[in-house]
């Protein structure tokens, strides 16, 4: 029986870059880096990912979807790309783009900050360094939200506010030899502002709380 487990996750493993799905009513591509092929324990973990995005996708398509008015077939796109890394980590940064009916597809985001010496990703709090850190900021970013005054301000304190879930597409971005420069977050459409702001980014320096 272990042996036929470990085949059977030996056979499940990411053997392309590219994986697509294509039926009567959808379609699914998956656009994996090259470092999942190499780095097995980052491979398995986007490939949880990207599995798991697919399931929810076909599940809702098997509930809501209908021939009865026939609109643009569904789709799902995950598009998984490396960004530069600071030393010791490796940066993954998924863009979704999905449609399932209505006037418009939907975007979403993903950061995956994997640490090289510990084979395992790190949380938005770790990559910050601590809750306080983490705290100060999401304090930061509301502000700077807030400075451009383009955006709602209650749109802006709840999705910008500091709960994990709101961070969940924060990269180190690297300087000079590899040093970290400071951070970036993306809230993609709907999160601290409407559709037709699309998604937006922030970018904080490493200093930003000094």
């Amino acid at each position: 029986m272990t042996f036929i487990l470990l085949l059977l996750a030996l056979q499940a493993r990411i053997t392309d870059t590219l994986w697509t799905e294509t039926t009567d009513g959808y379609r699914i591509a998956v656009q994996y880096p090259e470092i999942a092929l190499d780095n097995e324990g980052l491979g398995d973990i986007l490939e949880e990912y990207a599995t798991a995005r697919i399931e929810e996708f076909k599940s809702d398509f098997e509930r809501y979807h209908t021939t009865e008015f026939p609109t643009q077939d569904w789709s799902l796109e995950i598009n998984l790309v490396q960004e530069p890394s600071p030393k010791g980590i490796i940066c993954i940064l998924a863009w979704v783009w999905e449609y399932t009916g209505g006037a418009h597809g939907n975007t979403a985001t993903r950061a995956f900050n994997y640490n090289i010496a510990d084979d395992r990703l790190l949380s938005t709090i770790e990559l910050l360094g601590s809750r306080d850190r983490f705290e100060s900021f999401a304090a930061e970013v509301i502000s700077r939200l807030m400075e451009e005054g383009c955006y709602e301000d209650d749109w802006v304190e709840d999705g910008a506010s500091a709960e994990e879930q709101n961070y969940h597409t924060v990269l180190p971005v690297p300087g000079e030899d590899c040093g970290l420069k400071g951070y970036t977050v993306l809230f993609p459409p709907y999160q601290v502002d409407c559709y037709a702001s699309g998604t937006i980014e922030v970018f904080l320096p490493a200093d930003w709380d000094l």
